[in-house]
């Protein structure tokens, strides 16, 4: 936290230390309380094409109802994986879902009842962020927080979202595609692809761009607003980004021909170099802004 205001009394560590523990209880508790009220809720209808009328809808309502958990990991699975493919051998492959294990069901439900917990309670983590920072904060600096929170709730939806329906889908699709010159099929044109290996794929790389898409919007707002200097942000320091993503990219995807890495890589690259570009570009018309009223002011 930043030093307190002038006239502000601060509180010691133990204050400080107390406070904390209030506020992580009350994330822990939302987290669990959206966790439970959005697992329960009933999914969309998977064949909603085949309902007919209000008898049909009732009937898709109630004797169909199916939990958002549950149904969540077969809603990306499906969107994910095609029925089949075109390899690159020219072939066209049938793909075959195999359960690789006696507990994927178990691991795969709780991973997607901890994302729809995080969507859930991330008004509130936001919330009580701000409310254990804003007293240590200038009133300028109150502004400047308070107008942008929303944005970086916004943010962390936006890339959860991108993770499962834009960079899971297109990865997937290449590590099918490539996988016969590899890996030979064990059953004639037949591809297996493991319903856990793949929905923790997907849920990671949502939870990793929910996080990491929020960092191009730190990174503007600290250099549009004169916190961190724009020199800092040289070719030499945008190299070593570039990298950065690169490894995050190889950490994440599954594909061994470099291709997926290099999708996520230049997936969080981009509007972190985007975000850079504003904010020097914010940063220059601010200095400009002071400088002119610095001079009308003498």
């Amino acid at each position: 936290m930043s030093e307190a205001p002038p006239g502000d009394r601060e509180a010691t560590i133990w204050e400080h230390v107390q406070e904390l523990l209030i506020r992580l209880r009350r994330i822990v508790i939302a987290f669990f309380v959206a966790a439970m009220v959005l697992s329960f809720l009933p999914a969309p209808p998977s064949n909603a094409s085949n309902v007919h009328g209000i008898t049909g809808l009732i009937k898709e309502a109630f004797l169909g109802y199916s939990p958002l958990a549950l149904k969540l990991p077969e809603l990306i699975f499906s969107h994910i994986i095609p029925p089949k493919i075109t390899a690159f051998d020219g072939k066209t492959y049938k793909i075959q879902v195999l359960a690789t294990s006696a507990f994927e069901s178990i691991n795969v439900l709780a991973e997607s009842i901890v994302l729809l917990g995080l969507i859930g309670a991330s008004p509130v983590i936001a919330k009580e962020i701000w409310e254990y920072i804003e007293p240590a904060l200038y009133p300028h600096e109150k502004a400047f927080a308070k107008k942008y929170i929303a944005l970086f709730i916004a943010a962390f939806i936006f890339g959860v979202f991108f993770g499962i329906y834009i960079v899971a889908p297109f990865i997937m699709l290449l590590v099918l595609k490539l996988r016969p010159l590899y890996v030979p099929p064990k059953y004639h044109l037949i591809l297996n692809v493991s319903v856990s290996e793949t929905v923790e794929f997907a849920l990671k790389l949502a939870l990793a761009f929910g996080g990491l898409f929020e960092l191009p919007v730190v990174l503007y707002l600290l250099l549009a607003y004169g916190i961190l200097d724009p020199d800092l942000f040289n070719e030499q320091t945008m190299k070593y980004i570039f990298l950065g993503t690169m490894l995050i990219g190889a950490i994440i995807s599954p594909d061994p021909s470099g291709m997926g890495m290099l999708a996520i890589g230049f997936s969080l690259y981009i509007p972190i170099h985007i975000a850079v570009k504003l904010g020097k570009k914010k940063a220059m018309e601010r200095k400009i802004l002071e400088e002119i009223k610095a001079l009308a002011e003498a």
